[in-house]
């Protein structure tokens, strides 16, 4: 199957970026650097941005980053932490609005091979960078050699925050912090044919696992929404949009979940944990990345309703409820919907792996809402 879908600038997009500590260059906790555009702008970023999707079902979007940051770096990535935050910002291109997915990731060898393009790789100590002010950081392995730290867009000053926060409070006996938990990340089949995956950056979407308490005698119960035309009931959710003025109010992962559900439910909604991010590769005609997204990101979460006795109502007259391109309400027990899964009998092809990541995490490890921080862009 091959599965494409148009850029438009009405949607967010999502990319990544890779947070690479070290002590083993000076022997102090450091972060890695690179100058942008190949090495042809000087100004210096996070490593990250553009990556290429994953190659199959077993790859996550953790893999991606690994595999943008070594290729950037030349550095060998010793031990991946995962993804850690989720940064609504705009892109420096052509402003779009997008979202960084902020991964953590430990470097002991600091033996360069290569890196990209023209690229040089720096190392800035923890807290450069967190606000505007003259600093300067080395070369990698030359460090009488500094250049000033102006970053390539101001958003990586939120980034260098992030990381001092995680840094301040890791354990490096343990190679581990719970400053921000980690957000598990799923692969789901692609849907291309292609081997060649360009550089390019996903659809950014949010959908939801409904849970829902009918009363005090009955197990909790999951409602899923059937499409008209569609073969299998799924989760609700949608495209998360761009701010274009203060009435827009789908514009992050939680809200676009609060939203879209609200609309597709017809009812209010509440998103009580994040469940993963999962990742679908999709096919890039012609390699045109600038043109296509490279694969749909998926922020999944577990939610509830916000009022039972709509619930109650909704469930009795689903006509007066559903959105227009829903058929009907599917409501099932918690172990019939263990079975759906496992007989892959979802929507989308990313359902089932958000449904078993929900089923393995426990609800007091899930990961809490305040994972998605604001840049400040707009």
């Amino acid at each position: 199957m091959n599965l494409v879908i148009e850029k438009s600038r009405d949607y967010g997009e999502s990319s990544v970026t890779v947070v690479g500590i070290t002590r083993a260059m000076y022997g102090r906790p450091q972060y890695f650097l690179v100058n942008s555009d190949s090495g042809d702008n000087r100004r210096l970023k996070f490593p990250g941005l553009r990556f290429n999707a994953p190659l199959s079902e077993q790859q996550t979007l953790e893999d991606a980053a690994r595999d943008r940051f070594e290729e950037q770096t030349g550095l060998t990535i010793d031990k991946m932490l995962g993804l850690r935050a989720i940064v609504p910002t705009r892109s420096r291109h052509n402003n779009q609005w997008m979202f960084r997915n902020v991964f953590l990731a430990i470097v002991n060898n600091v033996h360069m091979s290569s890196a990209d393009g023209k690229r040089e790789v720096y190392v800035a100590d923890v807290g450069q960078g967190a606000f505007p002010k003259e600093e300067y950081v080395p070369l990698l392995g030359n460090s009488k050699r500094k250049v000033p730290l102006h970053w390539v867009k101001t958003d990586n000053q939120v980034i260098a925050r992030i990381a001092t926060e995680m840094i301040n409070h890791f354990n490096w006996e343990a190679q581990s912090t719970e400053w921000y938990q980690r957000i598990p990340c799923v692969g789901a089949p692609p849907q291309t044919r292609r081997i060649k995956r360009p550089l390019g950056c996903g659809l950014a979407v949010a959908s939801m696992m409904l849970l829902y308490q009918p009363n005090e005698d009955e197990s909790r119960k999951i409602i899923l929404l059937k499409r008209k035309g569609d073969k299998y009931p799924g989760y609700a959710g949608g495209k998360i949009e761009t701010p274009k003025s203060s009435k827009s109010y789908n514009i992050d992962p939680v809200s676009c979940c609060m939203k879209e559900g609200a609309e597709e439910f017809g009812f209010s909604i509440q998103p009580r944990a994040l469940v993963c991010c999962a990742v679908t590769p999709l096919d890039v005609p012609r390699n045109d990345a600038g043109r296509f997204y490279n694969c749909i990101i998926n922020y999944a979460f577990v939610a509830e309703p916000t009022n039972p006795l709509e619930v109650e109502n909704a469930l009795k007259n689903p006509k007066k409820h559903l959105e227009g391109k829903m058929e009907s309400y599917v409501v099932e027990s918690l172990d019939e919907h263990r079975d759906r899964i496992l007989a892959k009998e979802l929507r989308m092809p990313d359902m089932p792996l958000v449904g078993e990541q929900f089923f393995k995490t426990p609800p007091g490890v899930m990961v809490p809402l305040n994972h998605i921080i604001a840049s400040g862009l707009k």
